[in-house]
């Protein structure tokens, strides 16, 4: 299957709609994971108190979510659907990332509630509308590949830049800091830093990214939130998409969020973080154009799937470590295989979204794309939130200290047997049920005919916007 000249979007204008995600970045993964650790580490907010928090904050994502993604797709300006919201996330992000990352001595559970909620309705704002416009660049099967591989190959370079400053600023080129180690005032600079970053990077998607095209079948523009929701039950391939993933999503936030505080209290290693991440980033970013061909040839959901297995039985190696200086090493390369095989998993996500979309569209004859982001968004927000809770709280049933203090052998062992068998569990599961999802290549393909034909007789103009 060819892409058509046509559906192909022009290098320097994927690079400008990618651009977003160099400001965005600090709202990505690994970052709330090492936010998690870091109030965990170093403010009066207990374990089990992050943890209830961290789960009762998604109960506001029920509303902002939805809203975001619906009213998006109600916007109509001069600069399109989806940019507006975009840039009212960089300017609320801007006080926000200060109160986050410059938290006072006495913080506790309170302050975290807050600051995080603020940070994660930022990130809606900013991601929802995101890859919903992402979705309406193209609706070529392979080209939604590769819209989805430049865009994570930015965020993943921003991801690295971001973890590569601690180092410099804490070596003898710019000795700003003593220890590369994410501390209160290295969070701080990191916080100003993106508070910087963010408007500016907007700025050059909103001016130079294109609009895209929003596909329809029907004039009508719009539907009621029961419509929507009723249209949603019945999208079989994106339930499907969205359990399976949610699986994957849990497994992985288990992981990541006990990870970074094993390395500083147990492996003793905290030091070296920003090396680890900044490593693995690496390795992720030179791997994706190889990625990108290995789905093109064999389809999205098998190699998601493949990705997903292998990389659940490699976690299983940390139980060999020992703890002391000379684990980092080991712990990289243990890391940076199981990191080569979850690059993929971001590609096939966002490109699978498209073509799920496009089933509703075939459907329901209007294009929902903004409100079917935005309930996947809150999903897998609500994933990562009980990854990390259900982590947080294993770890507080194991009774280990976080904070420094005496463990005993089975406190330690509850560590790492959280870190590593229980992310296991959730991967495996979803490697099984991704390698039977049900929408491929050559379906796809029949639905994007179909949008077009009936189009075509029901004389709809397509919005597109360059």
């Amino acid at each position: 299957m060819k892409t058509l000249k046509r559906d192909r979007v022009p290098t320097k204008k994927l690079l400008a709609y990618s651009s977003i995600n160099i400001g965005s970045s600090i709202f990505e993964s690994p970052m709330p994971m090492i936010i998690i650790a870091f109030y965990a580490q170093y403010t009066e907010a207990a374990l089990a108190s992050i943890g209830s928090i961290l789960l009762f904050s998604k109960i506001f994502d029920v509303i902002s979510d939805p809203l975001t993604g619906y009213l998006s797709d109600l916007t109509n300006t001069r600069i399109g659907k989806r940019k507006p919201w975009i840039i009212a996330g960089g300017i609320l992000g801007i006080p926000i990332l200060y109160l986050l990352f410059s938290p006072p001595e006495d913080a506790g559970g309170m302050y975290f509630f807050l600051a995080i909620n603020a940070y994660y309705l930022v990130r809606t704002l900013i991601f929802v509308p995101q890859i919903a416009w992402g979705t309406e660049l193209s609706r070529d099967y392979k080209e939604r590949s590769r819209i989805a591989s430049y865009n994570n190959i930015v965020m993943l370079s921003s991801q690295a830049l971001l973890m590569i400053m601690p180092i410099i600023v804490s070596s003898p080129i710019l000795p700003l800091f003593d220890s590369a180690e994410f501390s209160p005032q290295m969070m701080s600079f990191l916080g100003k830093v993106a508070m910087i970053a963010l408007p500016i990077f907007i700025l050059i998607a909103v001016l130079y990214a294109p609009v895209g095209k929003v596909v329809t079948v029907k004039k009508e523009k719009t539907a009621s939130f029961k419509e929507i929701t009723k249209a949603f039950k019945t999208n079989k391939p994106m339930l499907f998409f969205i359990a399976a993933d949610l699986i994957s999503l849990i497994g992985l936030s288990v992981f990541m969020g006990v990870a970074f505080i094993a390395m500083d209290s147990y492996l003793q290693i905290g030091d070296k973080l920003p090396v680890f991440i900044v490593t693995v980033t690496i390795i992720q970013v030179v791997s994706i154009p190889v990625w990108e061909k290995i789905i093109a040839r064999f389809g999205k959901h098998q190699v998601f799937a493949a990705s997903l297995i292998i990389q659940a039985l490699i976690y299983p190696f940390i139980f060999l470590l020992e703890p002391g200086p000379d684990v980092f090493y080991p712990f990289l390369i243990i890391g940076a295989i199981a990191s080569l095989f979850q690059t993929p998993g971001p590609i096939a996500a966002a490109a699978i979204l498209g073509d799920v979309i496009d089933y509703d569209i075939l459907k329901g004859g209007v294009n929902r794309a903004g409100t079917y982001l935005s309930i996947y968004s809150l999903i897998m927000k609500g994933g990562a939130a009980i990854g990390a809770s259900l982590g947080l709280f294993l770890l507080a049933a194991f009774k280990y200290d976080a904070k420094g203090g005496v463990n005993t052998p089975e406190a330690e062992f509850g560590l790492m047997f959280t870190m590593t068998i229980v992310p296991l569990i959730f991967l495996i599961v979803s490697g099984i049920m991704f390698w039977f999802f049900p929408l491929t290549a050559k379906r796809h393909a029949i639905i994007k005919e179909r949008i077009e034909s009936r189009a075509e007789r029901a004389g709809v103009t397509n919005e597109s916007i360059e």
